[in-house]
């Protein structure tokens, strides 16, 4: 996927960033005031315990709940798998790493979810606009979207006369039209930033934050630096300053793609970004042929079931099967980024006769995977016949973000949670009042959604309170659905006027 364009759509309480390739949705991020993403920082924790049978410990970062370091994320960044010819015992403890009470330094991995507390790792990698800073690994890795042989040979030789003793780098896409001077600038900030957390680390006692990765507005541009980004639209003045001065300094030549959306039309509605998060939410995807796949999030993993439906009809069965799988193979790659599936997943493809159409399956998902950043791993096809694959989780997925286990179903299904709803009446607000002048508005909605208004989106409703210049009347109605609600001018007194 090569993201084209970006759009960012600030309202009360949540910022919504939305990746797109030729018009359609490939990712999207919502930043919400009462949670603030952590992936990325740098912390000095203290081991609370270390659980030999789990082979990995919690460790006390300052958050509210203690963050889980695995033995794979606690050995040292240049741990090599001894050999039986070495003479060495083969198999390590996590206690050969930590001890309870010690302090160790740490980076977040994957933000906390639900009961369970942050995922983290003692491999810090500090990322830049064109490489990655692994201080401690003396490895140099090369983007595999950088596919010239002559610029691989000269990054790779540039930056081997660059690198200090245990220092690794990766090299991002980026890289191949940056000059060797840009390389060398970066890296020299990044050795200093590294050099900042070492002082802070010696100042601090645990746990301390002791480094923050950008705001995800501007982490966003720059991991989009060195594609093709010809438009980055905001529509808000001030966010837009922001960006401009960030870009300025460090993206001048992304500058010239800012633009401010000011449309009488909502960002997101005018692009159809907003019918395309709805798509997302569903379980069913259809796809070209008249086939469709059916995506299933559960606890342990994610499965993807593919159907030929209407694309039964067409061909012998073998060409059938082939030609809805490839469809499916490109449809789920875009489906796994969008909706920010991790963790492992299964892909279960309409049964083929011949090893050889398996293996273009596999070659088709393998190539619509590449440019996911979160570097999805295809392992091939199961004994069962199901291909198994697994991507990196950093954050919620987008369903678990934007909706809640349905309690009138048992959990079997899913709706918005009030948060949402009430954020989704705050923007109608908006666009109603804009479109409409009144004296005064009302909103009724189900009594969660107005308890959301008055505790976790507080903020957002002063805000909005704020941009009208007068109080909002709210009004609970047990006769609204949860995702219910209406929105009525009103007369300064704030009674609700009829239509």
């Amino acid at each position: 996927m090569d993201i084209d364009e970006i759009l960012i759509n600030i309202r009360p309480g949540e910022t919504r960033i939305a990746l797109l390739e030729q018009t359609r949705l490939c990712e999207l991020e919502i930043v919400r005031n009462d949670g603030k993403s952590v992936v990325g920082n740098v912390y000095l924790g203290r081991v609370e315990k270390v659980l030999r049978g789990l082979a990995a410990a919690f460790v006390d970062i300052g958050l509210e709940r203690s963050g889980f370091l695995a033995l794979a994320e606690a050995r040292p960044p240049d741990w090599r798998r001894p050999s039986e010819g070495d003479g060495a015992e083969i198999r390590d403890r996590i206690s050969d790493y930590l001890n309870e009470g010690a302090a160790v330094l740490v980076q977040v991995l994957r933000d906390p979810s639900g009961d369970k507390g942050a995922k983290l790792t003692t491999r810090i990698t500090l990322p830049g606009r064109h490489l990655v800073y692994v201080p401690g690994l003396a490895e140099i890795k090369i983007s595999r979207r950088i596919e010239d042989d002559d610029t691989r040979a000269r990054l790779s030789a540039f930056i081997d006369s660059e690198a200090q003793k245990g220092e690794g780098f990766i090299l991002r896409t980026a890289a191949a039209a940056a000059a060797d001077e840009d390389l060398a600038g970066e890296i020299g900030d990044l050795r200093a930033a590294w050099a900042v957390i070492g002082e802070n680390r010696n100042a601090s006692k645990p746990p301390a934050c002791l480094h923050e990765d950008l705001d995800p507005l501007l982490r966003v541009l720059r991991d989009g630096a060195g594609r093709e980004i010809k438009r980055v639209a905001v529509d808000e003045a001030k966010v837009l300053a922001v960006i401009r001065e960030y870009c300025q300094e460090s993206l001048p030549e992304m500058t010239a793609a800012l633009e401010r959306h000011d449309g009488a039309d909502d960002l997101f509605e005018a692009a159809g970004v907003e019918e395309q998060i709805e798509r997302a939410l569903s379980s069913v995807v259809a796809l070209p042929s008249g086939g469709s796949i059916i995506i299933e999030e559960t606890a342990a993993l994610t499965a993807i079931d593919v159907n030929t439906g209407g694309a039964g009809n067409r061909g012998s069965s073998e060409e059938t099967a082939l030609a809805t799988n490839l469809e499916a193979a490109a449809e789920s790659a875009r489906q796994i980024r969008l909706r920010n599936l991790g963790g492992t997943l299964i892909i279960d493809f309409v049964p083929m006769r011949y090893r050889g159409n398996g293996a273009a399956v596999l070659a088709e998902l393998r190539r619509a995977v590449a440019g996911d950043p979160r570097v999805p791993h295809v392992i091939g096809f199961t004994r069962l016949g199901l291909v198994e694959m697994t991507r990196r989780k950093q954050r919620q997925s987008l369903k678990k973000a934007l909706m809640n286990s349905c309690r009138a179903c048992a959990g079997t299904g899913a709706v918005k949670s009030p948060v949402t709803v009430a954020i989704e009446a705050l923007r109608r607000v908006r666009r109603e009042a804009a479109a409409t002048p009144a004296a005064a508005w009302s909103l009724t909605a189900a009594a969660e959604v107005i308890e959301a208004l008055r505790g976790p989106a507080a903020a957002a409703l002063e805000e909005t309170e704020a941009r009208l210049g007068r109080p909002l009347r709210l009004t609970s109605d047990g006769a609204l659905p949860g995702e219910g609600f209406g929105i009525a001018p009103a007369d300064a007194e704030g009674n609700g006027e009829d239509g």
